[in-house]
């Protein structure tokens, strides 16, 4: 496999991938927060217009890693963000703990969002596990049901047969440092146990992206874009983005669309 260190048709210095995870009350359901669906979850009537609309008006596309429950709860708002011209990726089906999973639980979980999103004409081609790790009966699976495409955590991007991988990191994702529910995950990785405000966290994502010299893949979550702080700081954010997008110094891409690319050029 070639060595890529220049990106996209244009041969650019750095690439990313910009994606967003989760939707609605999912992962309240799965965790037993919350006991039945509301269908009017704020992530998805507030958050997510405001995101499209913020996407469209800096030109950018992204990946949407979303819940297949959302397709039975929230068909219009998941049918919109396709037709906004953004990828949708298979999250799962509620956000289980992807680990705890059997290869039997595993292999429903897939295939019934699957056909939950198809019931939209729709069809996931990647996949990230929620909480980011795989099972090792996660490839086999992949392959079989036929994604192209998996972004989980830690590791270098490569091709592994009919898979593309291209992992993230979570220095990038904003949950990891916003929620004090990752306290424990980062002081493991030796950061801080205190949460980032969302003003200095904007600045370092930005700052991050303006100097990348490589790949990378950012996670941000519209159910966090309820707080207006961080709203501030998600405008900022995507500024920055489109900033290096337009100045050709950042390919900023969906990962369908990076990860087409990268099989080719890796073959090269």
């Amino acid at each position: 496999m070639g060595r890529v260190d220049r990106f996209g048709p244009d041969r650019l210095a750095s690439a990313l991938v910009l994606t967003f995870d989760n939707l609605g009350e999912a992962s309240a359901l799965e965790r037993g927060e919350q006991r039945l669906p509301t269908r009017r979850d704020p992530s998805v009537t507030r958050a997510l217009p405001w995101l499209l609309d913020e996407l469209e008006r800096h030109s950018l596309k992204a990946t949407f890693f979303i819940e297949a429950i959302n397709c039975e709860l929230y068909p219009e708002a998941v049918a919109g963000i396709a037709a906004r011209g953004h990828e949708l990726g298979h999250h799962g089906w509620s956000h289980e703990q992807w680990t705890a999973l059997g290869p039997d639980d595993e292999r429903e979980a897939l295939t019934h969002g699957l056909s939950a999103f198809e019931s939209l004409g729709l069809r996931p081609r990647g996949f990230r596990p929620p909480g980011g790790e795989l099972t090792e009966a996660t490839p086999a699976l992949l392959r079989e049901l036929g994604f192209e495409w998996c972004s989980p955590a830690g590791g270098e991007a490569r091709v592994d047969g009919d898979v593309t991988y291209l992992p993230f990191d979570w220095e990038l994702v904003d949950a990891y440092h916003l929620m004090y529910s990752f306290a424990s995950l980062r002081t493991a990785r030796g950061d801080p146990e205190a949460a980032t405000p969302p003003a200095e966290l904007a600045a370092r994502l930005g700052q991050r992206v303006a100097d990348s010299t490589r790949r990378e893949s950012l996670i941000l979550h519209p159910f966090l874009m309820l707080d207006p702080d961080w709203v501030a700081g998600v405008r900022e954010l995507l500024g920055v983005i489109s900033g290096q997008a337009r100045a050709g110094r950042t390919w900023v891409v969906p990962g369908g669309v990076f990860a087409d690319w990268f099989r080719g050029a890796s073959a090269g």
